[in-house]
């Protein structure tokens, strides 16, 4: 209910036709280590050269039982022949019991300070929101990389991502058409700024693969392969 009352809400926000252009929406289980630990559930809208998109993420299962995570987000923004363009962001959290909102919105493309409740203090490695004009939020992000795509320009994009703290860049190329008609995309996901020096000692470069499946004139992301921190995760639509 809470997911269909926040698209409503950016929509309405929007002012979006009730048949937009159109509709993009995926549901993916999140697994870590081979383990199911949560899912990703995203549905976006494009109409006018406008978009909107609502999105959450959360853990399950015996991941959940140990540790409780919640992201619901919510973007909008324009559709330029370079691409998204958000023009407001905004994500709460829910860390195992510690909640938190922010709301972020752009100027021309510049990100404005984001507004946090609660109120968190800056670390001396934060980014300067008015140094990252150009950039598009992490939930923009999810939905240019995990949409249906045009066979012709699939994968083979390059997004600077920032999340009113941290600076990062998602890179694929074109993608290879495998023998039974499937396409895989790789690429990285690199840390840029905004994190701590042990963070980026640790490790700053998280190379992808993404399998594609042909659909029409559009190829649609079924999994998602990255390394992480806490080990191999794999994203794959149900």
């Amino acid at each position: 209910m809470r997911h269909t009352l926040a698209i409503a809400l950016v929509l309405g926000l929007l002012g979006l036709p009730l048949h937009a252009q159109q509709v993009d929406e995926g549901r993916f289980d999140v697994i870590l280590r081979g383990i199911p630990a949560g899912q990703l559930v995203f549905k976006a809208e494009q109409a006018g050269g406008r978009y909107a998109v609502a999105g959450k993420v959360q853990s399950t299962g015996i991941v959940a039982a140990l540790l409780t995570f919640r992201y619901d987000a919510t973007a909008r923004g324009t559709v330029t022949p370079n691409g998204f363009r958000p023009s407001f962001y905004s994500q709460d959290t829910d860390r195992r019991g510690r909640k938190a909102r922010a709301e972020m919105s752009y100027s021309a493309g510049v990100p404005r300070p984001p507004q946090i409740t609660p109120p968190r203090g800056r670390a001396p490695y934060d980014l300067d929101p008015v140094t990252q004009g150009g950039t598009v939020d992490p939930l923009t992000a999810i939905f240019a990389v995990l949409r249906d795509q045009p066979r012709e320009s699939a994968c083979n994009t390059s997004l600077t991502l920032f999340d009113g703290r941290r600076r990062t860049q998602l890179t694929l190329g074109a993608p290879t058409v495998q023998s039974d008609g499937t396409a895989i995309c790789t690429g990285n996901y690199t840390r840029l700024g905004g994190f701590s020096p042990e963070d980026l000692a640790e490790r700053s470069v998280f190379p992808m693969t993404l399998r594609l499946q042909p659909m029409a004139d559009k190829l649609r992301v079924t999994e998602v392969r990255v390394p992480t921190v806490y080990g191999d995760a794999v994203l794959r639509r149900r």
